[in-house]
This record gives C-alpha cells, sequence and structure tokens, in this order.
C-alpha cells in the first residue's frame, strides 16, 4: 500500500517542473550491445578497488510499447518521466521499447544480434529460464549483497518472491517487487440489462449462455434493432474460458502424479465446446479472430452493444466510455462459475511483478543496482500518481486523483517504468484512492470484489510457474503459435474437440513432445517437494 507520508518538498518541486516542456534524455540505444565487464585498466587497479566505482553511471533498459504515449508527450525513448528519471534517479537510462504483443521475437533479435538492453524486463518467468541456459543474462546474488541496500533488505522481508527469481543452479537471475494486486482476470456484466430483463445474476456457465442469449434476443439496449453482440472479448477471453474448466491453455496439471499439459485433460475438450458454441451461437462478434488488439471488442462493451465483458482488474478507462455513451449503465463483478468440475476462482497470479534481467554485457551493474534501489524507494511513486496539485490530492495519505483524463494523458504511460513498485491494492485502499468521482467509486467497488472472490474461491494452479526446462523452453513458443491457431480455427469451424485435441496432440508430437513432457516430469519428481 502507499506508504503513510507525503512526498517531501524537494521531490514535489522536482516533478512539478517534470510537467513542464519536454527534454531530451539521451540516445535510445544507449550502451546496448557493448562488451561485458569493466575495462582492462580498471580491472588492473588495487585487488581493493572497485571495478565499476569510476564507469559512467549509465545503463540501457527495455520498456513495453503500448502505444499509450500522447503526442504531446514524446515517445517512450523521450518524456517527462523518462527527464525525472535521469534528473533524479543519479543514473542515466536508455530505453529501448518493446512491442508488448512482439516480445518474444524482438527479445530473440536482439539478443542474437548482440543488441539487447542491460535491464531486460518481461513478466514471462519462461524467457529469464531460457535466456539464463542460453548464457544471455547473469546471476544477480553478488551484485545485490554488495550494491544494494534496499532491494537486499526487500528481499528479506518478502522471502516468498526468492521462488521465482532463483533458477535451478540457486541463483538469482531476476529483480522483481511485489504485485500491486493478485487478483488478474474477471467478467463485467450489465446489472441495468440484468434488471430491465428480470435475470438473476448468473452462477454457472449454463447460466451465463442463457443470459447471453437473452441479451442477443431481447433489445436490452432498447434501441428497436438486433444489433446486440452479448459477450465481448479482451485477451483474458480465452484464459477465463479456459479455467472455468480448471484447464488453462499451456499450463501443466498433476493428474494421477503425473505432468501432462491442459490440452491432453478431458476437461479442455469442455473449454473449446464452449467457445465453439459462443461463436455459432452468435454469442460473441464474428469478426473477433481479425480483431487483434481487441479495440473492436472494446468498443462493443463501450459503446453498450455488448453487456458481457471479459476482462481483467485494470479496466478502469472502459467504464468512463462506456457511461459517456450510456450515462445510466450499471455494472457488476460475475462471480466465479460453476460447471460439472466444480467451481473455479478466476486467476490468482504469482506474487512477483515485472521480471527484471541483467544482460551478461552489463558494464555497470553497480548503477543498474543504484537504480532499482532509487526506483523501490521513492521513484515508482511519481510515475504511479502524477505530481501532487496536478494529478492527485492526498487523502488520508493516499493520492487521489483530480483529474482522470489528465492522468491518463500525462502519467498513464509511466507506470511501465516502474521496474520495482510498492503500491498495494488493497480494498480499502482503492475506495479511498477514488476520490468523488461515481465511475472511480464504482470502479473500486467492482475491483474490491473481484480482489474479495479471488480471496475466496480457490483457483486451481498446480506448479507456481512454468517447469524451467530448457527443452520445453525450446519449443513452447512453436506450439503456442500451433494451438491458438487451432483454438481459432475450432472455434469458428465444425471441427470436435476431440478432432481438434488430436491435432494439438500431433501438434505436439512433431516437437518431440513426449520427450519434453519426461524432462518435464523428471524435474517435477526431483522438485515436487519445494513446490507446494
Amino acid at each position: 500500500m502507499y506508504r503513510n507520508r507525503k512526498l517531501t518538498p524537494a521531490l514535489l518541486a522536482v516533478l512539478l517542473l517534470g510537467t513542464a516542456a519536454l527534454s531530451a534524455c539521451g540516445n535510445s540505444n544507449g550502451n546496448a550491445g557493448t562488451s561485458a565487464g569493466p575495462s582492462p585498466a580498471a580491472a588492473s587497479q588495487t585487488p581493493s578497488a572497485d571495478p565499476y566505482a569510476s564507469l559512467p553511471k549509465e545503463i540501457s533498459g527495455s520498456i513495453y510499447d503500448r502505444g499509450q504515449v500522447a503526442t504531446g508527450e514524446g515517445s517512450y525513448e523521450e518524456n517527462r518521466w523518462t527527464k525525472y528519471i535521469n534528473e533524479n534517479s543519479g543514473v542515466k537510462v536508455n530505453w529501448v521499447p518493446i512491442p508488448r504483443n512482439q516480445e518474444a521475437d524482438k527479445f530473440n533479435v536482439l539478443i542474437a544480434s548482440d543488441q539487447a538492453p542491460d535491464m531486460m524486463t518481461t513478466f514471462n518467468r519462461d524467457f529469464i529460464v531460457r535466456w539464463a541456459d542460453e548464457g544471455a543474462i547473469q546471476p544477480l546474488d553478488e551484485y545485490i549483497d554488495k550494491y544494494s541496500t534496499s532491494y537486499k533488505k526487500y528481499l528479506q522481508e518478502h522471502p516468498e518472491l526468492k521462488p521465482y527469481l532463483t533458477l535451478d543452479d540457486g541463483k538469482i537471475y531476476a529483480i522483481a517487487s511485489m504485485r500491486p494486486a493478485r487478483a488478474n482476470t474477471a467478467i463485467f456484466i450489465r446489472q441495468d440489462w440484468l434488471d430491465k430483463l428480470g435475470l438473476a445474476m448468473p452462477t454457472s456457465v449454463d447460466e451465463l449462455v442463457e443470459v447471453a442469449k437473452a441479451f442477443r434476443d431481447n433489445d436490452p439496449d432498447g434501441n428497436g434493432a438486433a444489433d446486440t453482440i452479448p459477450m465481448a472479448m479482451s485477451t483474458a477471453y480465452t484464459a477465463i474460458t479456459d479455467d472455468w474448466y480448471m484447464a488453462r491453455s499451456a499450463a501443466w496439471f498433476v493428474e494421477d502424479g503425473k505432468l501432462t499439459q491442459s490440452f491432453f485433460t478431458e476437461r479442455y475438450k469442455d473449454a473449446l465446446a464452449f467457445r465453439q458454441l459462443a461463436y455459432h451461437e452468435s454469442l460473441v462478434d464474428k469478426e473477433f479472430a481479425t480483431d487483434k488488439e481487441f479495440s473492436r471488442q472494446k468498443q462493443l462493451w463501450t459503446t453498450g452493444r455488448s453487456g458481457i465483458y471479459f476482462s481483467n482488474l485494470n479496466m478502469d478507462n472502459t467504464i468512463t466510455e462506456l457511461r459517456k455513451n450510456n450515462p445510466e449503465a450499471t455494472l457488476a463483478a460475475v462471480p466465479p462459475l460453476s460447471t460439472k468440475y466444480g467451481t473455479n476462482g478466476y486467476e490468482v497470479e504469482v506474487p512477483n511483478h515485472l521480471l527484471t534481467a541483467f544482460n551478461k554485457n552489463m558494464k555497470n551493474p553497480q548503477a543498474a543496482m543504484e537504480f532499482i534501489d532509487w526506483m523501490l524507494d521513492s521513484g515508482w511513486e511519481p510515475l504511479t500518481y502524477g505530481t501532487e496539485g496536478v494529478h492527485y490530492q492526498l487523502k488520508d495519505s493516499i493520492p487521489v486523483t483530480t483529474d482522470f483524463d489528465k492522468w491518463k494523458t500525462e502519467v498513464g504511460y509511466a507506470s511501465e517504468y516502474r521496474l520495482v513498485q510498492q503500491e498495494q491494492q488493497t480494498p480499502d485502499y482503492l475506495v479511498t484512492r477514488a476520490g468523488d468521482s461515481k465511475d472511480d467509486q464504482d470502479m473500486a467497488a467492482l475491483k474490491s470484489t473481484i480482489i474479495k472472490n479471488s480471496e475466496t474461491y480457490t483457483f486451481r494452479k498446480d506448479l507456481p510457474y512454468i517447469p524451467p526446462v530448457a527443452e520445453y523452453a525450446s519449443i513452447a513458443g512453436q506450439f503456442e503459435t500451433k494451438w491458438k491457431e487451432i483454438n481459432t480455427r475450432m472455434a469458428m469451424g465444425n471441427q470436435t474437440p476431440d478432432e481438434a485435441v488430436e491435432e494439438l496432440r500431433q501438434a505436439w508430437n512433431s516437437l518431440d513432445g513426449d520427450s519434453v513432457t519426461a524432462k518435464v516430469q523428471a524435474w517435477y519428481d526431483a522438485n515436487k517437494d519445494k513446490l507446494k
């Protein structure tokens, strides 16, 4: 949670200056691709001399590019917040944007060409495993112990992080802080539509289907046209519909002591069948396959053509846009839904947030650790809330956003730079932070419900993280491309679930999948007592 103190006057003064005109902050390519370690001259100093002490405090780092920097704000490489970071952290950071939906390909090219940035940041622990196996990144234990004060203490205070940062050789390969909230996926529904049609909140998947059909057939928006597409998607759609059946795509499950991928369980066939039914019954958009960024899906929801939205915890901007078009719209969070397998909760994320690895060629790891310490101590706060008096006011020592549109334009993209942070989104914190805005208050109430549901209902996850097996990491990307293609084609066509699973099996076998499964099983047998 936001710590109960005000930002210091000195920091506030700097932040206010940070809202002025943009200033260049250096070449985004930085020192990526430079040779490893200190210069020969530095290495030849006395044994007690620190090899990094005389090097420039300059590093490069990757950042997710989600296309959210407004034209007037500059670019991901140069904007008010990169200037703030460079002027206050004591380290110059040159940022390398990585398109979120091209992450794997972009990193592969950068690493292969020896142009990867010093700090490589990802949500995917499997990348960390693969990069370590390839020798692209280095262990961090010595750097944390020698150069960090704040992050070293933070790890001691949060031991639950270490298993996610540590690989099989017992060494730490990534920096990460705790997630603001571990609740993730959610389904939102138009409560006003339920009320208008006299429908109850669904409690099972079958009941959700009946509600969706009622939305399709009974003109809940009252416009006299049969144009309602009941369910709108986001990246969370496949995940949620898999999770109903405890069969998240690509997850490993323990079945009678043996590891198997979700695709090869009977439960997965039910997830495939649901998505096919939703398509053929016109419960979802028939053009979803071409909506790669889900922009059309979001539009269906915010313009009031859909009444059920498969989304995640952070969908704040959509409630404002929805009410601009439908001022009387009221929303509710759909509780976890039951199936013949029982009731599985919505996804509960792993404890760690972003994972940041150090390139093996990093010239100055001391500077990188000093940057991490600064970000953890105070740097993350303005990147989260903006500037007091400009973007927020304090209430009970919690920043309350005063102008969401201004915050969204000037601050919304800044959270990408928070490699570590200390925000914790508890229900009480969210309610206080909402302030006087009805949209913010309603969103806080919805988020609070989602968080409480995540704490009440068990979410089945048999392994805490993807097995760190090199053979699996080497084929996972190829197989992902294939299973996504099969999923989409099956949903839109007439292939049976059995036929789709057989095709998945053939794709797995073509990558020597059984051999990979045996290696994953061996890893599990050797480590299962530590995974509980």
